[in-house]
């Protein structure tokens, strides 16, 4: 039996060889192969348990000899797996696309000034300011969408006036119900893509 066959250098050459799995397959191979070659000499021919004990005590504990390998190794500058990318990616559209309290208090506030309107003009003044204010005090949205659905809200009083004034005129049952059809969806309408574009990016 040679030095590298006895069994305690057999155990450190395993210890060495699991301990240094990050290591590439050929650079592992290089570094037990070094090994070997340094304890044959070391030991000799008469491969007695005082002898290999005193080889292995020089040579370093296999923990020792990791560490001096890896610190030989280069670092590889980590990159994020694609696991950790989506997820990441996904956090930030969740908290991009979040509704807020405000931002829908606000559409509900606009959305709402055609229905309260028709029930009394009086309130549905006091909910078409407390919504516009909310809507231009916002970040929420880009001038275009605020201008929008501005247009849009000043619009209902217009025409719930305009169905007022044409019923003393005797309007048509049908042409009413449209007009004020069109007094609840204008604001309906304006709510609606208010909900559906808020918190996107603002645009220069």
């Amino acid at each position: 039996m040679t030095g590298t066959e006895h069994p305690l250098v057999t155990d450190y050459l395993a210890t060495i060889e699991r301990e240094a799995s990050f290591l590439p397959a050929g650079r592992r191979e290089e570094l037990l192969a070094d090994l070997r070659e340094h304890l044959a000499v070391a030991i000799g021919d008469e491969p007695g348990p005082e002898a290999v004990r005193a080889a292995l005590e020089r040579l370093g504990s296999p923990s020792t000899i990791v560490a001096a390998a890896r610190a030989e190794e280069p670092e590889t500058p980590a990159t994020p797996s694609a696991t950790t990318i989506t997820t990441a990616t996904t956090a930030t559209t969740a908290t991009r696309l979040e509704p807020q309290p405000r931002n829908v208090i606000t559409a509900v506030l606009i959305g709402a000034t055609g229905l309260v309107g028709l029930a009394d003009p009086l309130p549905a003044v006091a909910v078409l300011i407390a919504g516009l204010v909310l809507l231009w005090s916002s970040d929420a949205w880009d001038r275009g969408t605020k201008t929008l659905a501005t247009a849009l809200t000043l619009a209902t009083p217009l025409v719930i006036a305009l169905g007022g004034l044409l019923l003393a005129y005797r309007l048509d049952p049908t042409a009413l119900f449209a007009l004020v059809l069109t007094g609840i969806a204008l604001p309906a309408v304006a709510a609606f893509r208010l909900l559906r574009t808020q918190n996107r990016p603002l645009v220069a």
